[in-house]
């Protein structure tokens, strides 16, 4: 029917309008505003293949075409003698060093390596970047003596040279055996994923550089560390991201300061001079233009490409608004080649920080313009923008948004784009396959005959699988691809469908064994489990409500790996066997035979739990790589039985545990916020827990001194921690410090 509508519209406007042509060509924008972003090392580097996806795909939503990855390498120094000076080199001892790679240099013998993603997380973004069409800067040695040695003339050590100039030497050697090092490791998988390399020391308007009275010497040690980078950059670009104080000296010093460090550097026109705007100083849009201007001219002298890396954040560290950076933004749109982010990624990005969801919107709104044919500007391309712009065409009606009309993509408007949108909308229908169903017998069939691509719509109302054949469960090994999953859904998400058991006893609602399949808007309810799925890889459960069930609520066991439970609300589990009652649970318990126990990179993210008797996600020994964050945890109903006694209960390993909230709301039976449980030896090891707010309400140890209400206890693992909050009823504080958790082996990120 929509194809018979949409081909009467075209007929319509074919007869009527062929002379009616529109040419927006002077007004005409790019469609999308920012090229690249960066991604800071420290919030990334335990990463999983999963969850480097997930940033590649959501910024490729957002109209970046690459990520910057801002170091692969960080060496943090502290000072032993805080009465010398911070010139003085001989005063700094490397307290920690961390390398996003096994590095086989010299040099980074002993950095510490991820043990998330068995130590190469570079080598994870490159295969994510190019399995999602993205590529990646990657970004050398991140020093922190860097930030102590620009001020001032730099003084001469006993040793006769200047103390910048000793750093230089070594740094210089080390970013450039870096860039070398990774060419050669990666360079002939991901040549064409590696968009350039990043230098990571940013240069400023340093006070002594800009009046002269330095006599050259920064400009020239500067530049000639570059030079070695620069060449072990081969073909590739080496991209600068310098910034300024205005209260250092004037925009035509800094200039000037530029012209002199390019007499030394050999940039070549590939290389690229990205220059921070000054937003997050507070700088107004003039400032921001006049100090751009300034080193546009000389950047444009060398012959290098000039970029603007537009600030994201305020004076106060906190997301800029998207109409301030906006407003900044095009302060300078029509100096820059391209404009770049500091960052998307750490103030706009949902994944990771929810709260960044609205910013998120809005940003994408400002940044990403292209012609998606949604004329109409409702959020949804339909028979409806067709109808639009066949009124603009015919009648001369309005468009709300002409680009998104211009589907020829030459900024014109006229029927050959109508054209294009009933195609367009044509071939969107056929991409996809809806079965309809509105009883119990369709929806075995239709889950049991699915094909990629199928879009199993479930009426509203109430579906008993007990009814069809005295079934036990609704099973299919039906499988998806990637690029054309199977879907369950709800035909109406605001009345979704409650697929039931007539008893939590026995039987489980729904179990998938085959590949990418997405189960979501759905009502799960009264069977011994809810959702389970085995030997299923790619599969997503998302905006689900599972209750009333037996044992557990979702199981992801017998080699199931990439799977993704989201949004979705668990409540009222273990109903006949509190034990065995968790909410997520993943993978199977050693005891169990005939499973296979690689369950690895699972993830739970946004989902709510409540009177769950068991565990709320439970993850056995023998998987790697789970991902749980963003949900939260009411105590009320844990039982304490076979030794449930916390959210989360951990015996995998590599297991990342963030930005959760847990109320243990008076429950006696909850003795800590997570558990680690050695059930095999090598396994329930290198968790990482971080940005927790837990509340306990009670003061650890007021009824048993042995049990402290640990924010995490795991006497005999290794885990590290940062930024957890917890209550014991005396209102939140930063669980900083041994008394936090029972292990001797914390590692306490920065």
């Amino acid at each position: 029917m929509m194809k018979k509508i949409v081909s009467a519209v075209i007929s319509c406007a074919m007869i009527f309008s062929l002379s009616n042509t529109v040419d927006f060509t002077a007004s005409a924008e790019n469609s999308g505003k920012f090229t690249s972003t960066f991604i800071q090392s420290w919030l990334c580097r335990d990463w999983n293949a999963q969850r480097w996806e997930q940033e590649f795909e959501s910024a490729k939503e957002a109209g970046f075409d690459s990520l910057i990855l801002q170091s692969v390498c960080e060496l943090s120094y502290t000072q032993n003698d805080t009465s010398a000076s911070k010139q003085d080199s001989s005063s700094y001892t490397c307290t920690s060093a961390y390398s996003m790679y096994p590095s086989e240099l010299d040099a980074l013998e002993g950095c510490t390596l991820s043990v998330q993603n068995d130590g190469d997380a570079l080598e994870l973004a490159l295969e994510s970047a190019k399995k999602t069409g993205m590529k990646l800067w990657i970004g050398t040695v991140s020093d922190d003596r860097w930030w102590n040695y620009g001020w001032g003339v730099p003084e001469v050590s006993a040793s006769g040279v200047s103390y910048l100039l000793e750093w230089c030497l070594e740094n210089v050697e080390l970013c450039s055996d870096v860039i070398t090092e990774i060419q050669s490791r990666y360079g002939e998988e991901y040549s064409d994923t590696i968009a350039g390399f990043y230098y990571v020391n940013e240069i400023w308007n340093i006070d002594v550089a800009c009046a002269g009275t330095d006599n050259g010497e920064y400009a020239s040690l500067l530049g000639k560390n570059m030079n070695y980078s620069i060449d072990a950059c081969g073909d590739k670009p080496l991209m600068i991201s310098p910034f300024f104080n205005p209260d250092l000296s004037d925009a035509e010093q800094y200039g000037d300061f530029w012209r002199d460090i390019f007499k030394t550097a050999q940039f070549r026109p590939q290389d690229i001079f990205a220059h921070q705007d000054g937003g997050g100083r507070g700088c107004t849009p003039e400032e921001i233009r006049q100090w751009a201007q300034e080193l546009k001219k000389a950047v444009d002298e060398e012959g290098m490409r000039f970029w603007i890396n537009n600030e994201t954040f305020q004076g106060d560290y906190q997301s800029k608004s998207i109409a301030e950076l906006k407003s900044n933004y095009e302060a300078v749109s029509d100096l820059a080649q391209e404009h770049i982010l500091f960052s998307w990624n750490h103030y706009y990005n949902p994944l990771v920080n929810s709260e960044f969801q609205t910013l998120s919107d809005e940003f994408t709104g400002f940044a990403v313009e292209n012609a998606s044919g949604d004329v109409n500007s409702d959020g949804e391309f339909n028979i409806a923008d067709a109808v639009m712009l066949q009124n603009y065409l015919v009648r001369n009606g309005a468009l709300t948004d002409w680009t998104a009309g211009d589907l020829c993509d030459d900024n014109r408007i006229d029927v050959f784009d109508l054209i294009a949108m009933k195609r367009k909308l044509t071939s969107a229908e056929d991409e996809k396959n809806y079965v309809d169903v509105s009883t119990v017998e369709e929806l075995f069939l239709a889950m049991r005959n699915a094909q990629p691509g199928d879009v199993i719509r479930v009426a509203s109302g109430t579906y008993d699988y007990t009814t069809y054949q005295g079934a036990q469960k609704i099973d299919t090994s039906a499988e998806g691809t990637e690029n054309a999953p199977i879907t369950l859904t709800a035909k109406d998400p605001e009345n979704p469908p409650v697929i039931t058991g007539t008893n939590p006893e026995n039987g489980y609602v729904l179990q998938i064994t085959g590949d990418y399949w997405i189960i979501e808007n759905l009502k799960i309810t009264t069977s011994q489990k809810g959702i389970v799925l085995d030997n299923s890889n790619h599969s997503v459960i998302r905006n689900c409500e599972v209750y009333n069930i037996g044992s557990e609520a979702v199981a992801i066991r017998d080699g199931s790996s990439y799977c993704t439970v989201k949004d979705s609300y668990i409540h009222d589990t273990g109903v006949v066997t509190p034990g065995y009652g968790e909410g997520v649970y993943i993978g199977s318990a050693k005891s169990v035979t005939g499973f296979d126990y690689k369950c690895d990179y699972n993830t739970v993210d946004g989902c709510t739990f409540k009177n769950v008797s068991a565990e709320h996600v439970d993850v056995k020994e023998y998987t790697t790589g789970t991902e749980i964050m963003n949900c939260t945890f009411y105590g009320d109903g844990m039982t304490g039985a076979n030794y449930a006694g916390s959210f989360v209960d951990i015996a995998g390993n590599n297991v990342n545990v963030h930005h959760n909230i847990g109320y243990r709301n008076g429950n006696s039976n909850i003795v800590a916020s997570f558990e680690l449980h050695l059930q095999v030896e090598e396994w329930g090891y290198h968790c990482t827990f971080t940005d927790n707010t837990l509340y306990m309400d009670r003061p650890y140890g007021e009824v048993d001194t042995s049990r402290r209400m640990y924010v995490v206890d795991g006497w005999y693992s290794d885990f590290s921690v940062k930024n957890n909050m917890v209550d014991y009823g005396q209102g939140l504080v930063e669980a900083n410090s041994w008394e936090f958790y029972n292990s001797d082996y914390v590692t306490y990120l920065e």
